[in-house]
This record gives C-alpha cells, structure tokens and sequence, in this order.
C-alpha cells in the first residue's frame, strides 16, 4: 500500500534561509525521489502549510511563489501560533482542519513544531537547541521553541535532527528515547560538482540581474569568507578580533568577506567592523543571488566560520563542496560535519583563529591538503540522501 506523507511547508516563505532553505530542499530532493523508477508507487509526498498571522488576518491563504512547483499543497487556515496553543486540550477546530489533510499515514512537521494530528503518525524536526544551551545568543520568539517542543513531544512517535550530537542533545534534555531519534544530514544547495562559476561580464549580465552590474568586491584581491546570518551565536565579533591579530602579525594582502543578512543583535558586529583598523578591509554583503555567493565560495583562500553552537553547519558543507579550506570551532556538531578535512579551534581563543589563518597563507601545500580534503568529505553529503534517509524514517515509523 502507497505511503501518503504531509510535510510542514510553512517556513518556506520570504527570503529563505536556514531552515526555510533546508524545508525548501527536503521537498525537491523528496519530490524527485517519488517519481523514480525505485521509489515510484512506494510514497505520496503531499505538502501542507499555515499561514503567517498577517496573512491569516488578511485572508491570504494562498501558497507563495517558492511553493508553485509543487501541486498538491493544502493550506490548513489557522497560523502556527493559534494552532499550537490549542495543543493540550481536545477541541473541535484541530480535528476539522485535520480533515483538511485527507488521512496521511505520517506527518512531518519541519520547524519544531508539528501540526496535533490525532489519526496519523507524527514526526517533530529539531534543528538545534541554542535556545535551551544558549537562550542568550537567541530572541525571545525562538526561546518559546521550548515549550512548543514539550507540547508536541506526547503526540511525537519520532524526533528527526541531523547531527549525532544533537541527537545526544534531544535524548538528554527531553528524555526522548534515542532509538526514536533519527540522523538526517543536510546537503549543499550547489551540485556536486560546483556549478559553473566563471564571471560573466557585468555589461552583459546586468540586464537578467542587477546586483551583477555591481558586485562589490575586487576579486584580484584574496580573501576570507564568512557566509551566515550576523548574529551573536555565530560568533562574528571573534572573526573580526582574529582577522586584526592576523592583519598585525602579517603583510599579507588578504580581506574578510561576511556575507549574511543583519539578524538578531547585530549591532556589537558593526561597531566591531567599525572599530577595526582594518575597517576598510572588512566586506559586509547582505542577502545575494546564489550564483554570486557560488562565485564569492569558489574564490576564497579558506572558509571561517566560529559558530559557538550549530546543530548543523550547512555553511560548512556549501564551502566543503567548492574545495575551500575550512577553518571552524571545536563546537556542537561542527567537528562531525567537518570530520578530518578542516581545522578546529576554540571559538573563544581568537589568538588561535588568528594562528590558524596566518597558517593557511604561510603554508600553500597544507592549504591545497586542505582543498583535498574538503572536496573528499563533501561527497557525504547530498540532498538525494538526505530525502532517501528521510525516507527510510517514514517507513520505519510507519511499519
């Protein structure tokens, strides 16, 4: 018998990242995978999502243009918010929008929350928990994802996270049986191997793409990159306070790229950019067309990234896939994701990311060892086994 699974689609929405982009791959990769020849007839991937409470209010209910690819997408009226505080009590509001999904076998819910189905299995994604380990490095909207998750954990058969180390995590914090927690990694929105990223001229271009006519950066000159959101947990502040010690102890020609939309508590990050004697040297760029992120990944001279806690780290494995040297902290799972293919350092030490980089630039047979690595450990990862892996969960839950 066909397997019918709905997956949340509600945090694909706006300008995507993390976990909208992660939402977003999952459903392509899934997608895919039920039209192959060995998969087909196995599974039925049905998408549902919730409105935002704006547009709940509005009456706009309509799916968003990142989910017109997919066809059968059911939107269940009622925003995430009101949903979840109707949990913990039987009422009739939850069981008439569960009507709505048609009788799934399993339901996924993508952002740590799953929709209280009473008649289906219910599989809960956990990304991380920065706001039970570091609830500082969080705003207060995303430290309430606590208690969602301790309303959703009765009607949870599953709990679906993508490092072993978080897994240890959500069994320790939650008393979740760990033989119901599944490993899932995430993958590179860029295939294997990189896509084409040769300039094209921004003459040319400018007209299918603006922000080509005027990237901001002289390529000629070598650089760091950082890709990520600026914020307190990522550890910004300590890139730039190692970029000056590198700067200081070298008279190498290099620059830091950052590029990362502003997010919660950026403002110690500027005034560092601002206060460093290299301010001039310090890039900052905001939310950029993929092709031009692919281009700033594939020039680089190594990837940094300090995170102090990541359940994850898919910036780590973007830079991996481009053969970029990879330089980030001995913390949450990043040393799994890396394995043996990139340094470790304390994300508290900026003397030793200072070093690290220094070594980088003195040392070019190390970083081309480095490239090697990365390029072999990238082949780990990619979104067809993440949704195959996916896949084997909702069988297993399911039998």
């Amino acid at each position: 018998m066909m397997l019918k699974v709905y997956v949340d689609a509600t945090a694909i929405r706006g300008q995507l990242s993390g976990i909208g982009f992660y939402n977003l791959s999952l459903l392509r990769a899934l997608n895919k995978l039920q039209h192959s020849q060995q998969f087909q007839g196995q599974f039925s991937l049905q998408i549902y999502y919730q409105p935002g409470f704006k547009d709940w209010l509005r009456g706009k209910w309509q799916k968003n243009n990142n989910l017109s690819e997919f066809a059968n997408c059911t939107c269940l009226p009622l925003p995430v918010t009101l949903s979840d505080s109707l949990v913990g009590f039987a009422n009739p509001i939850i069981n008439l929008l569960e009507k709505r999904l048609n009788e799934p076998d399993l339901i996924h819910g993508t952002d740590h929350y799953i929709f209280p189905s009473q008649q289906s299995i219910n599989l809960l994604t956990i990304h991380d928990l920065t706001f039970l380990k570091f609830p500082e490095f969080v705003p207060p909207i995303v430290q309430r994802y606590h208690q969602r998750i301790l309303r959703c954990l009765p009607f949870a058969q599953g709990i679906l996270t993508f490092a072993e180390s978080t897994k240890k995590e959500i069994s320790h914090y939650y008393q979740f049986p760990p033989e119901r927690i599944f490993v899932t990694p995430q993958a590179s929105r860029y295939q294997s191997p990189p896509l084409s990223t040769e300039p094209t001229s921004p003459e040319s271009d400018s007209a299918n793409d603006p922000f080509s006519a005027a990237i901001p950066y002289n390529f000629a000159v070598p650089y760091f990159l950082f890709v990520s959101t600026l914020e307190p947990r990522k550890n910004v502040v300590g890139l730039i306070e190692a970029f000056n010690l590198f700067k200081q102890a070298t008279k190498a020609p290099h620059q830091l790229v950052l590029i990362g939309q502003l997010g919660w508590k950026y403002e110690p990050i500027l005034t560092a950019i601002a206060n460093s004697p290299y301010t001039d040297q310090i890039h900052r760029l905001a939310y950029i067309p993929n092709q031009w992120l692919a281009l700033f990944y594939q020039r680089a001279t190594a990837f940094v990234y300090p995170s102090f806690y990541e359940g994850f780290g898919l910036p780590v494995v973007e830079a991996m896939n481009f053969g970029l040297p990879i330089i980030t902290a001995n913390a949450g799972s990043l040393p799994e994701v890396v394995g043996d293919s990139g340094v470790l350092v304390d994300p508290q030490d900026p003397q030793a990311l200072a070093l690290a980089l220094e070594k980088i630039v003195a040392n070019p047979d190390w970083q081309r060892q480095l490239k090697q690595k990365s390029l072999t450990r990238s082949k780990d990862f990619s979104w067809e086994h993440t949704a195959r892996k996916t896949l084997e969960v909702y069988q297993s839950l399911t039998h």
